[in-house]
């Protein structure tokens, strides 16, 4: 996710979705930041805004669809309305503090 400040958009992603920095090499270099529940699940990458390009969207997905909606509504996140696709996958959509995209669905 490309953002204007790295360590901001840290410490939202932190208070948001409860994730911590996690200690994974990343090929962008030491100017991003991998975040995730544990060593083993890096849910986003952040880095200066340039180091990619075009918009990306970030996809999460849970078994606790519903649950995971009410986390991020408490923590005053907005989110949109659960959809369903053609396939039958409920799942909604959000955006972090800069605009960049975010879908959690249910697990395929």
């Amino acid at each position: 996710m490309a953002v204007t400040d790295v360590s901001g958009a840290a410490v939202w992603y932190k208070e948001k979705f409860g994730v911590k920095t996690v200690n994974i090499e990343l090929d962008d270099g030491d100017d991003c930041l991998a975040l995730g529940f544990d060593d083993e699940s890096c849910l986003f990458v952040i880095g200066p805004k340039g180091k990619s390009s075009g918009e990306l969207t970030a996809r999460l997905f849970t078994s606790r669809l519903n649950k995971a909606r009410d986390y991020l509504l408490a923590r005053g996140v907005f989110v949109g309305e659960l959809q369903q696709d053609a396939q039958g996958t409920r799942f909604f959509g959000t955006r972090d503090l800069e605009g960049n995209p975010i879908e959690i669905s249910e697990e395929p």
